[in-house]
């Protein structure tokens, strides 16, 4: 037990005498470090933190909307860095500290010529405008599309602060350590590595993500890391949160358009809104981290958008129709126009109701022509005639001629009349309008009454439905009178025998009127397209009554702007009704 026990006290002898050998060698090596290599290592480390810190600039500005003053002096804020942004021809565009205006011509510094081409500048001298020591990193970076340096400084006076504090801080450490290291030996290795594992638990959480569990606080040499753990910890749970409250208003602005918006990171799709799932039937699961040509998009988009990658400027190009007859716009923007394959911004808006709009204003415009040149040749051509028969001392057939013209001009009179009219109803409604339907209808029927009689038929209201009730609707007097001078006036032109009638039914809600005659009805296969502008069932009748072809198109007018309804019910040779809900007034 005895030879076991001085085993044992010679094995423990030697391994703190290793100890301490080990520990003196490297405490020899760590004093060396502290006056050479280390000033070395922290100007290297801070060229690399001013390095990070101008590319992250980079992004800042290519992004901003913001003067460049203000960005760069952001960047730098509460800090004691300086940045400066330099033109391609070394002209300063932006400085954190000083006027741009009264600085020099930055081409020929050494750091600058790196950076314009493309390539990490450093370099260390004295200041022209501050005259102190400075050590420089730029960076190449893009301004308005164009290549510029971004520059980012730090004064060697800082840095050789912070090296004599490292240096301070290490000597006293290394105190420390000599004097902790015979304690040290002692402990056993388990008991030693304990704090270290403990540690080491701790990062490996930090790195798998959990940022709840927490550091310990262990003491000694292990202290500081334990507290930059800690702090460490702290940061990146407040930095991931401001990235994720960022990220949630971005996608909430993102699903808020209705454009589709897609991040393509060379072709592959790293981001996507809510309107691209809607537009193209997919799902962001099924879209995201997948090519753009391999994500089932119409051939006609992706086809344009893969070419429009190779542009280093803004494409916009409008694309159509495609399989589903849809018309889309597609812009995409290059975000890093220095990367030939970097991070596009894709917008597809969907654009089939204004081409169809033009589509329609095109027809409507040519309808239009077509009907005012009729009337206006017919009057040329009649007058003309009238002439040549007055020359000729016809004057019968002048005469005749001449009510001929007066036909055509009333007739283009009232083509114009319904034009102003459907602009008119095309425009905003007016808000609080009434009007009394008894009082409409009584109007309609004395305007129409004449015409009614020339053709032998009966025009008459039936107001029993609503007896002593006071019926008013919100719509202005002019559209009402619209609808009934249109409906009756198609309903006598189209009926021979018989006759027209109104009626008027309400209910607490609403007021249906119905116009319905004893005419030719209209075939089934015109029914849906009664409504169109210009179009006529009968041609021939249609130019002999002097109707324009817009009367039931005004008429759907007055009831959509309205809110009202409309439905008309027709039979060949038994007569048609136009019933018109419109909203009533109590």
């Amino acid at each position: 037990m005895t030879h076991l026990a001085r085993r044992i006290d010679s094995y423990r002898l030697r391994l703190v005498l290793g100890y301490v050998i080990v520990v003196s060698v490297l405490a020899g090596a760590w004093a060396w470090s502290l006056y050479g290599p280390l000033t070395d290592t922290i100007i290297e480390q801070q060229q690399a933190h001013l390095q990070s810190v101008a590319q992250a600039g980079v992004l800042v500005v290519a992004e901003s909307s913001a003067a460049p003053e203000q960005t760069v002096s952001r960047l730098v804020a509460r800090t004691d860095l300086r940045m400066t942004i330099i033109a391609a021809d070394g002209t300063v565009l932006a400085d954190s500290e000083g006027d741009p205006a009264v600085m020099g011509n930055h081409g020929d510094r050494p750091e600058i010529i790196a950076a314009l081409a493309g390539n990490v500048g450093r370099d260390v001298r004295r200041s022209a405008t501050q005259g102190i020591e400075q050590m420089y990193v730029a960076v190449p970076a893009t301004y308005n599309g164009q290549r510029v340096a971004l520059r980012v400084s730090e004064s060697l006076a800082r840095i050789q602060e912070l090296s004599a504090d490292a240096r301070k801080t290490g000597l006293l450490l290394l105190a420390l350590s000599v004097v902790l290291a015979l304690a040290v030996a002692v402990r056993s290795a388990t008991s030693t590595a304990r704090p270290v594992e403990r540690l080491a638990d701790a990062a490996c959480a930090m790195a798998a993500g959990d940022l709840t569990s927490s550091v310990p606080a262990e003491l000694g040499a292990l202290e500081p890391l334990s507290a930059a753990l800690a702090q460490l910890r702290a940061q990146m749970r407040t930095r991931i949160g401001e990235l994720e409250s960022e990220q949630r208003s971005l996608r909430t602005v993102l699903d808020g358009l209705d454009d589709a918006v897609l991040l393509l990171d060379g072709r592959q799709i790293r981001l996507m809104n809510r309107a691209t799932s809607t537009m193209f039937r997919t799902s962001s699961e099924d879209i995201r981290g997948r090519r753009i040509d391999d994500v089932g998009l119409p051939a006609s988009l992706s086809a344009a958008i893969i070419d429009a990658l190779s542009s280093s400027t803004p494409v916009v190009r409008e694309i159509g129709p495609d399989p589903l007859q849809r018309y889309l716009r597609m812009t995409v923007v290059p975000l890093d126009a220095a990367e030939r394959a970097g991070r596009h911004l894709v917008v597809v808006a969907d654009i089939t109701d204004r081409m169809r709009l033009d589509s329609v204003r095109r027809d409507f415009v040519a309808n239009a022509s077509h009907e005012l040149k009729t009337p206006t040749t017919g009057i040329l051509l009649l007058a003309e005639s009238a002439a040549h028969a007055a020359s000729d001392g016809d004057t019968t057939q002048a005469l005749a001629f001449l009510g001929q013209i007066q036909a055509e001009a009333a007739r283009l009179r009232q083509l114009v009349l319904d034009l102003l009219d459907l602009s008119r109803l095309e425009g905003t409604t007016s808000e609080g309008s009434l009007t009394d339907m008894r009082q409409a209808i009584d109007l309609a029927l004395a305007a129409h009454r004449r015409a009614a009689n020339t053709r032998n038929l009966s025009l008459d209201a039936d107001l029993l439905a609503v007896e002593n009730m006071d019926v008013y609707v919100h719509t202005d007097s002019t559209d009402v009178a619209v609808v009934l001078d249109n409906l009756l006036a198609n309903a006598i032109a189209y009926t021979e025998s018989g006759g027209v009638k109104i009626t008027v039914f309400a209910d607490t809600d609403s007021v249906t009127l119905s116009v319905t005659d004893t005419g030719i009805g209209i075939p089934p296969e015109d029914l849906p397209r009664v409504f169109e502008r210009f179009y006529r069932v009968d041609r021939a009748r249609t130019r002999e009554s002097g109707g324009t072809g817009l009367g039931l198109t005004l008429v759907r007018h007055v009831v959509e702007r309205t809110g009202g309804s409309l439905e008309i019910v027709s039979e060949p040779g038994s007569g048609t009704t136009v019933r018109v809900t419109l909203p009533r007034a109590l």
